[in-house]
């Protein structure tokens, strides 16, 4: 009945499912061995070396730590990237751990050097990969596992515009 339904929720107030917010999310990024130097291989492929003018906060060096959630003030003007909106998300888009934008914007312009270049995400997840691959005017490959995110991803890039990229 309604009395002990009440009841069992003011009892279980602030007990849940058993789920844990991740503190640390690490993205993988991978290329093929190189054939050769580095130089050699960016010569040839197009591929191996970093963009070092690619930077984030504070005009900061790239760095291999990101954060999308406040630490302090001087911390956040280095590392901090913010979180999506629900605007950035989608009303349709019920993905658990949706990537900002900026985020897959800012490894996209930090790893890939050729205009023709090709992002793979073996997780697309939601589909932010492939939104920040096509505002960059880059090819990309997505696939998951679970068949109701790639729906998802889907409808997130078929429902982005390139925006205007500013130089």
């Amino acid at each position: 009945d309604e009395k002990t339904k009440e009841r069992i929720k003011k009892k279980l107030n602030g007990w849940k499912t058993p789920q844990i917010k991740s503190c640390f999310e690490p993205i993988a990024m991978a290329q093929k061995p190189t054939q050769g130097t580095y130089l050699q291989n960016i010569l040839k492929y197009k591929v191996g070396l970093f963009n070092i003018d690619v930077k984030i906060g504070n005009n900061m060096f790239p760095s291999n730590i990101l954060t999308i959630d406040k630490i302090d003030e001087l911390l956040d003007r280095y590392f901090l990237i913010a979180k999506p909106t629900k605007q950035e998300k989608g009303k349709f888009n019920d993905h658990q751990t949706v990537k900002p934008l900026k985020l897959c914007e800012h490894i996209i312009k930090l790893a890939t050097y050729s205009k023709n270049a090709v992002i793979l995400d073996p997780f697309i997840g939601s589909g932010t990969t492939a939104i920040a691959a096509k505002n960059l005017g880059k090819n990309y490959i997505g696939f998951d596992i679970n068949s109701e995110y790639v729906k998802t991803a889907r409808q997130r890039v078929s429902n982005s515009k390139p925006q205007l990229i500013i130089v």
